[in-house]
Protein backbone atom coordinates (compact mmCIF):
# COMPACT_ATOMS: atom_id res chain seq x y z
CA UNK A 1 0.00 0.00 0.00
CA UNK A 2 1.15 3.43 -0.98
CA UNK A 3 1.54 5.70 2.18
CA UNK A 4 2.89 8.82 0.34
CA UNK A 5 -0.60 10.19 0.23
CA UNK A 6 -3.47 9.66 2.57
CA UNK A 7 -6.67 10.93 0.72
CA UNK A 8 -9.84 11.41 2.50
CA UNK A 9 -12.97 10.86 0.44
CA UNK A 10 -16.71 10.86 1.61
CA UNK A 11 -20.09 12.83 1.55
CA UNK A 12 -20.34 16.73 2.11
CA UNK A 13 -20.28 17.36 5.79
CA UNK A 14 -18.21 14.02 6.68
CA UNK A 15 -15.30 16.41 8.16
CA UNK A 16 -12.92 15.60 5.58
CA UNK A 17 -11.55 19.40 5.30
CA UNK A 18 -10.95 19.24 9.46
CA UNK A 19 -9.94 15.77 9.95
CA UNK A 20 -7.24 16.07 6.89
CA UNK A 21 -5.26 18.99 8.78
CA UNK A 22 -5.35 17.50 12.34
CA UNK A 23 -4.27 13.51 10.61
CA UNK A 24 -1.46 16.01 8.68
CA UNK A 25 0.07 17.09 11.99
CA UNK A 26 -0.06 13.98 14.07
CA UNK A 27 1.63 12.09 10.80
CA UNK A 28 4.03 15.14 9.88
CA UNK A 29 2.32 15.10 6.91
CA UNK A 30 1.03 18.11 4.79
CA UNK A 31 -2.81 19.20 4.58
CA UNK A 32 -3.97 20.12 1.35
CA UNK A 33 -7.64 20.47 0.65
CA UNK A 34 -8.73 19.76 -2.92
CA UNK A 35 -11.55 22.62 -3.26
CA UNK A 36 -9.11 24.88 -2.16
CA UNK A 37 -6.69 24.14 -4.53
CA UNK A 38 -8.99 24.38 -7.44
CA UNK A 39 -9.90 27.51 -5.90
CA UNK A 40 -5.95 28.95 -6.15
CA UNK A 41 -5.98 27.67 -9.64
CA UNK A 42 -9.04 29.08 -10.79
CA UNK A 43 -9.38 32.49 -9.17
CA UNK A 44 -13.41 31.44 -8.42
CA UNK A 45 -15.33 30.20 -5.76
CA UNK A 46 -16.58 26.38 -6.07
CA UNK A 47 -20.07 28.23 -6.36
CA UNK A 48 -19.18 30.98 -9.05
CA UNK A 49 -17.34 28.06 -10.69
CA UNK A 50 -20.67 26.10 -10.72
CA UNK A 51 -22.91 29.22 -11.57
CA UNK A 52 -20.45 30.53 -14.43
CA UNK A 53 -18.98 27.35 -16.45
CA UNK A 54 -21.20 24.43 -14.64
CA UNK A 55 -20.29 21.26 -12.92
CA UNK A 56 -18.35 19.53 -16.19
CA UNK A 57 -15.98 22.53 -15.59
CA UNK A 58 -15.53 22.28 -11.95
CA UNK A 59 -14.90 18.45 -12.63
CA UNK A 60 -12.41 19.11 -14.98
CA UNK A 61 -10.64 21.75 -12.80
CA UNK A 62 -11.00 19.13 -9.01
CA UNK A 63 -9.35 16.37 -11.95
CA UNK A 64 -6.11 18.33 -12.75
CA UNK A 65 -6.04 19.71 -9.19
CA UNK A 66 -6.05 15.62 -8.46
CA UNK A 67 -3.02 14.92 -10.52
CA UNK A 68 -1.09 17.45 -9.34
CA UNK A 69 -0.72 15.70 -6.00
CA UNK A 70 0.56 12.93 -7.57
CA UNK A 71 3.78 14.48 -7.68
CA UNK A 72 4.01 15.04 -4.01
CA UNK A 73 4.71 12.99 -0.97
CA UNK A 74 3.72 13.01 2.84
CA UNK A 75 0.88 14.66 2.00
CA UNK A 76 -3.05 14.18 3.53
CA UNK A 77 -5.97 15.65 0.79
CA UNK A 78 -9.27 16.42 1.74
CA UNK A 79 -11.32 15.35 -1.49
CA UNK A 80 -14.54 16.70 -2.31
CA UNK A 81 -17.36 14.99 -1.91
CA UNK A 82 -17.81 13.66 -5.50
CA UNK A 83 -14.28 13.57 -6.54
CA UNK A 84 -15.19 9.50 -6.86
CA UNK A 85 -18.07 10.13 -8.56
CA UNK A 86 -15.58 9.51 -11.92
CA UNK A 87 -14.56 6.20 -12.82
CA UNK A 88 -11.01 7.56 -13.61
CA UNK A 89 -10.64 9.47 -10.73
CA UNK A 90 -11.48 6.29 -8.28
CA UNK A 91 -8.99 4.12 -9.99
CA UNK A 92 -6.66 6.74 -10.18
CA UNK A 93 -6.80 7.40 -6.58
CA UNK A 94 -6.53 3.60 -5.32
CA UNK A 95 -3.10 3.07 -7.06
CA UNK A 96 -1.32 6.45 -6.20
CA UNK A 97 -2.70 6.55 -2.39
CA UNK A 98 -4.48 5.46 0.74
CA UNK A 99 -7.95 5.88 0.00
CA UNK A 100 -9.80 6.85 3.49
CA UNK A 101 -14.05 6.99 3.68
CA UNK A 102 -15.34 9.05 6.42
CA UNK A 103 -18.77 7.36 6.27
CA UNK A 104 -21.83 8.49 7.69
CA UNK A 105 -25.17 8.02 7.89
CA UNK A 106 -27.37 10.24 5.57
CA UNK A 107 -29.44 11.44 9.14
CA UNK A 108 -25.97 11.84 10.17
CA UNK A 109 -24.52 14.13 7.36
CA UNK A 110 -28.21 16.13 6.74
CA UNK A 111 -28.04 17.24 10.35
CA UNK A 112 -24.18 18.41 10.07
CA UNK A 113 -25.35 19.63 7.01
CA UNK A 114 -28.33 21.63 8.01
CA UNK A 115 -26.10 23.37 10.17
CA UNK A 116 -23.17 24.30 7.39
CA UNK A 117 -22.91 27.61 6.17
CA UNK A 118 -21.02 26.56 3.82
CA UNK A 119 -22.75 27.47 0.39
CA UNK A 120 -22.60 23.57 -1.39
CA UNK A 121 -24.29 24.24 -5.28
CA UNK A 122 -25.66 20.61 -4.98
CA UNK A 123 -27.65 20.97 -2.30
CA UNK A 124 -29.64 23.54 -3.69
CA UNK A 125 -33.12 23.18 -5.11
CA UNK A 126 -34.24 24.19 -9.30
CA UNK A 127 -34.60 27.63 -7.66
CA UNK A 128 -30.91 28.16 -6.46
CA UNK A 129 -32.56 27.69 -2.84
CA UNK A 130 -30.32 25.79 -0.11
CA UNK A 131 -32.17 22.61 0.28
CA UNK A 132 -33.38 21.78 4.35
CA UNK A 133 -35.64 19.89 6.09
CA UNK A 134 -37.12 16.62 4.92
CA UNK A 135 -35.79 17.95 0.92
CA UNK A 136 -32.41 17.78 2.17
CA UNK A 137 -32.54 14.13 3.82
CA UNK A 138 -33.78 13.48 0.59
CA UNK A 139 -31.39 14.63 -1.27
CA UNK A 140 -28.29 13.74 0.40
CA UNK A 141 -29.98 9.94 0.44
CA UNK A 142 -29.87 10.18 -3.57
CA UNK A 143 -26.33 11.30 -3.48
CA UNK A 144 -25.44 8.82 -1.31
CA UNK A 145 -26.90 6.12 -3.25
CA UNK A 146 -25.19 7.07 -6.34
CA UNK A 147 -21.73 7.44 -4.74
CA UNK A 148 -21.70 4.08 -2.04
CA UNK A 149 -20.87 1.23 -4.32
CA UNK A 150 -17.58 4.42 -4.76
CA UNK A 151 -17.07 5.22 -1.74
CA UNK A 152 -17.20 1.46 -0.11
CA UNK A 153 -13.97 0.59 -2.72
CA UNK A 154 -11.33 2.53 -0.88
CA UNK A 155 -8.64 0.91 1.41
CA UNK A 156 -10.04 1.80 4.60
CA UNK A 157 -13.73 2.70 5.48
CA UNK A 158 -14.35 4.62 9.17
CA UNK A 159 -17.46 5.67 10.58
CA UNK A 160 -18.01 8.99 11.99
CA UNK A 161 -21.47 9.16 13.38
CA UNK A 162 -20.97 10.52 16.79
CA UNK A 163 -17.20 11.08 16.42
CA UNK A 164 -15.38 13.96 16.34
CA UNK A 165 -12.69 15.21 14.31
CA UNK A 166 -10.24 14.55 16.98
CA UNK A 167 -11.42 10.63 17.01
CA UNK A 168 -11.51 10.27 13.40
CA UNK A 169 -8.34 11.91 13.12
CA UNK A 170 -6.94 9.61 15.60
CA UNK A 171 -8.61 6.53 14.60
CA UNK A 172 -7.17 6.82 10.91
CA UNK A 173 -3.51 7.13 12.22
CA UNK A 174 -4.22 4.02 14.53
CA UNK A 175 -5.06 2.41 11.18
CA UNK A 176 -2.49 3.64 8.94
CA UNK A 177 -0.01 2.23 12.17
CA UNK A 178 -1.53 -1.05 12.00
CA UNK A 179 -1.23 -1.65 7.94
CA UNK A 180 2.76 -0.56 8.79
CA UNK A 181 2.16 3.44 7.39
CA UNK A 182 3.12 6.62 8.37
CA UNK A 183 2.10 7.77 12.36
CA UNK A 184 4.30 5.14 14.35
CA UNK A 185 5.65 6.39 17.75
Amino acid sequence: MNFDRIYLTGFMGSGKSSVAPRLARGLGYTSLDLDEAVVQATGLSIPALFDLYGEERFRQEEREALLATGGQTGLVVSLGGGVIAREDNLDWLLGHGTLVYLRGTPQFLASRLAQSRRNRPMLFDEHGEQLEDAALRTRVEQLLAQRAARYERAHFTVDIDGRDIRQVAAYIRRLLVQQGGPGRR
